[in-house]
């Protein structure tokens, strides 16, 4: 059976080839032009066919030729693809990436250790994962669909391996599929998206047009994954709505590669801005041009990284292991050897300091650096101060090369006269060996800048920075917040109450997930006002809420509460929506009334719930169509005043956000009026009610816009 010159010429022509003439019957010619040659394909649409008279034609023309003939189109496309893409060099390329990665995590801490990718609890579309991150990824890039991927962590959670790990198995077990990769937080030379991912192609492709690579993502054979889109992120503490506004073309940007079979994954810390209603306001404007999945990795557990052995030890020593899930810290009690272990589970306290003394003692020895734990400290801190000052957190070697130099001269002139004159380095020499510190990232290349080793590192430096802030008003980058909490929570309760007394006013700007979420972090407790708040999936156990701050106007969605504590008369028009109470209790609900608390679609597992009020109190059986006041209101969150296009999706939260009019209590009865009437309903996604297009003409009617 012939191939189908159709379907040949579209794969040739998509690679740049130009069909030429051809004097023999089911004979195909494409002619590529490469520097001074012409080369040309010749394919018989039959293997059968002999194509020895086109073949001589072409090369007395002074064509280099090549024959050759296939079976399938199928087998076209992947000659080509093999071919264009160079294959064999670049999956080698990435296996040395993954090597060189790897091996800076491990080898900093002893030179016999080995990297063992950890598995960790995760979620995918807020169902418990069963796999793995990096598998329930895998299992979905054949699929004849376009998906994006969020892979969501906390700053230092293993977003960074987890996109490593998945390059590498895409690369070591899918012959037919070769991913582009790229470190989003070492490319800060373009300040527009766009051009941040033509620069990645480039960069992963420089031999073919970006046109040409940009087929094979849509076609799915180059899967796309940007590891840190949080770098390219800057959440104001103020207002998320002109955050989302700058992200915006960013989505829109990837969203246009999101076609045919593409995929394309995001790793990024988590962040308001895909938590906000604008950004699932976005998804639903894009329900059926691609599917959204979210994998969200939750804390490491202690068990899955340490050998029993070591653990038994730790414990003995008193360390406090609930604090102790950090990868960074986890991965140096992994690695160490049996006598460094020794010495370091001695003191439970010491342990964040005992990190940075081994790594810096390792430094002075694999870099005969004759500078003390402290003076190496000192200079690593000039960058960071300066990272928080200019926000940034990779710059050029140059650079950091400039900024070391500058900021300690002495310092470097003083640690030149220690070593024998016969072997003392230049002061490009030893600024050089600070450059290249095994605690700043020395794989970075090209043009795309180093930063510190890891989040938990920066973070170490970012608290520094922050408690040295004497005025209590330290109002930094929210990107430096987060690092700085997770470094600091291996800490003993003193340390982390001091970064709690630097951080409360920058809090206070913050959303309210954010606020409890640090709050608790650091304190184990809720000591910050929430007022119009809106507050979504968190998981809180053992909290006592109301009992030091008050709750004003707050909507709680998808959390999941357990053995906590209310104290209900500090608590008012705060809503529970979708939300589960496990053994949890209430305090002084004598004279707290009905507009206090309100539930809705809410479960506990004792009578928690009916201790405050009923849920969802009964709404009798409708016999008109007339909308009082809130109803309206309701409704005019997917109509909007003065818009010609109405809302699909709303968020409950942004419903019930705060406003003049109507309480919580109010807006909710609304909403289960007008789903008893049909005109709303609960998607997939819990947290959001879609409105009903097939009443949308009594809809307009009814807001007064026919």
């Amino acid at each position: 059976m012939l191939l189908d010159r159709l379907k040949v010429r579209q794969a040739y022509e998509c690679y740049g080839f130009f069909e030429q003439p051809s004097s023999e019957k089911n004979v195909m010619v494409f002619s590529i032009r490469t520097g001074h040659y012409h080369n040309a394909d010749i394919i018989p649409l039959d293997p059968s066919i002999d194509v020895s008279i086109t073949f001589q034609e072409y090369q007395e023309l002074g064509y280099a030729c090549q024959t050759n003939a296939y079976s399938s189109v199928k087998e076209i496309e992947t000659a080509l693809f093999s071919g264009f893409f160079n294959l064999e060099s670049t999956r080698h390329r990435l296996a040395r990436d993954y090597e060189d990665f790897t091996n800076s995590l491990v080898k900093i801490h002893s030179d016999n250790a080995t990297y063992t990718y950890i598995k960790t609890q995760y979620y995918v579309n807020n169902k418990e994962g069963r796999l793995t991150v990096t598998q329930e990824i895998l299992d979905r890039l054949d699929m004849e669909k376009p998906i994006l991927f969020l892979v969501e962590a906390a700053a230092g959670f293993g977003k960074t391996c987890s996109a490593y790990e998945l390059v590498k198995e895409i690369t070591s077990t899918r012959a037919h599929q070769l991913p582009l990769f790229s470190e989003l937080s070492r490319n800060r030379q373009a300040k527009i998206f766009r051009y941040v991912l033509l620069d990645e192609i480039d960069r992963s492709f420089p031999l073919l047009s970006s046109r040409l690579v940009r087929s094979e993502i849509k076609s799915g054979k180059v899967p796309v994954i940007l590891d840190g889109f949080d770098e390219l992120l800057h959440e104001s503490a103020t207002d998320e709505n002109k955050n989302y506004e700058s992200t915006e073309p960013m989505l829109d940007t990837i969203s246009e590669l999101l076609t045919n079979k593409a995929k394309v994954v995001l790793t990024t810390r988590r962040t308001a801005i895909f938590d906000g209603d604008e950004f699932h306001q976005w998804i639903n404007n894009h329900e059926n041009d691609f599917e959204v999945i979210r994998i969200r990795i939750q804390e490491p557990c202690v068990e899955d990284w340490l050998p029993q052995e070591r653990l038994d030890s730790i414990c003995a020593a008193g360390f406090p292991i609930e604090n102790l899930s950090n990868p960074v810290l986890l991965s140096f009690l992994r690695c160490i050897s049996d006598e460094e272990f020794t010495e370091v589970s001695q003191d439970a306290t010491k342990l964040v300091d005992k990190y940075f003394d081994s790594m810096m003692e390792r430094e002075r020895k694999r870099q005969d650096l004759m500078m003390t734990p402290a003076e190496q400290y000192k200079i690593l801190r000039t960058i960071s101060d300066d990272m928080i000052e200019f926000d940034y957190t990779s710059e050029s070697r140059d650079y950091i090369y400039s900024l070391i130099l500058e900021n300690n001269q002495t310092l470097i002139e003083k640690t030149r006269r220690l070593y024998s004159v016969d072997i003392r380095p230049t002061t490009d020499e030893l600024v050089n060996k600070l450059t290249s510190h095994a605690l700043l990232d020395r794989n970075g290349k090209d043009s795309q800048g180093i930063g510190f080793v890891n989040e938990f590192v920066l973070g170490n430096f970012c608290a520094d920075n922050i408690i040295d802030d004497i005025s209590f008003e330290w109002d930094g980058d929210k990107r430096f917040i987060e690092p700085a909490i997770q470094s600091y929570l291996p800490r003993i309760n003193d340390e982390r109450n001091l970064l709690w007394e630097s951080l409360k006013f920058v809090l206070e700007f913050i959303n309210g997930s954010d606020k409890i979420k640090y709050n608790i972090m650091l304190t184990n407790e809720m000591r910050m006002d929430l007022d119009g708040e809106t507050v979504e999936e968190l998981t809180l156990c053992d909290i006592k809420f109301g009992n030091i701050a008050t709750i004003k106007n707050t909507v709680f969605i998808n959390c999941k509460f357990s053995d906590c504590n209310f104290t209900i008369n500090n608590m008012e028009n705060t809503t529970f929506i979708n939300s589960d109470f496990y053994q949890c209790s209430v305090i002084d609900i004598a004279g707290s009334g009905n507009d206090n608390l309100h539930f809705a679609g809410c479960d506990a597992d004792n009578d928690f719930i009916s201790l405050i009020n009923s849920e969802d109190e009964c709404i009798d059986e409708v016999i008109d169509n007339k909308f009082n006041l809130c109803d309206i209101y309701v409704l005019e969150k997917f109509y909007p005043r003065g818009s010609q296009t109405f809302h699909k999706h709303r968020a409950i939260g942004a419903i019930c956000s705060q406003n003049r009019s109507f309480n919580h209590h109010e807006i909710l009865k609304s909403i289960e009026m007008l789903k008893k009437k049909g005109y709303l309903s609960v998607p997939d996604k819990r947290s959001f009610l879609e409105i009903n297009l097939d009443l949308i003409g009594e809809i307009k009617f009814a807001l007064g816009r026919v």
